[in-house]
């Protein structure tokens, strides 16, 4: 097993508890990342209202997911169609919680983050509307 000495051991913990953090209000006055982060946000929620709209309760089993060679190939309850908005919903989130603690550092890193979340939503609404077009 690897071991670190005590003095590594300090370091690591001195450089991880004095990150300054940049102020989160001044974070969200960066015009890009509210940007972003807002467009993102209702896309996000485009999405839960799209699904649950369109694929109400019931007991029979839905279609989850479908292969051009094989066809639809999961199904399962209507409930499971929700993984979609509520892992978008998770991107957002650690995006935008990473893009804070490295805001300070590298803006643009940061403003990639944010990026990067908007375009999984812009996909997941996609695959949200496949979905609801494979089921109704």
């Amino acid at each position: 097993m690897w071991s670190l000495s005590s003095g590594v051991k300090e370091g690591i913990i001195k450089i991880i508890f004095n990150m300054s953090l940049y102020p989160l209000k001044l974070y969200f006055k960066h015009v890009a990342t509210l940007a972003f982060l807002i467009i993102s946000g209702l896309i996000n929620l485009a999405t839960w209202v799209w699904l649950l709209w369109q694929i109400r309760p019931q007991t029979e089993p839905v279609f989850l997911h479908y292969n051009i060679l094989f066809g639809v190939d999961y199904v399962g309850e209507w409930w499971r169609v929700l993984a979609l908005p509520i892992m978008g919903l998770l991107i957002i989130l650690v995006n935008a919680i990473l893009g804070w603690v490295l805001f300070n550092k590298d803006k643009f890193f940061a403003s990639i983050l944010n990026v990067m979340a908007l375009f999984c939503q812009i996909f997941i609404f996609i695959a949200a509307c496949l979905l609801v077009f494979l089921n109704v």
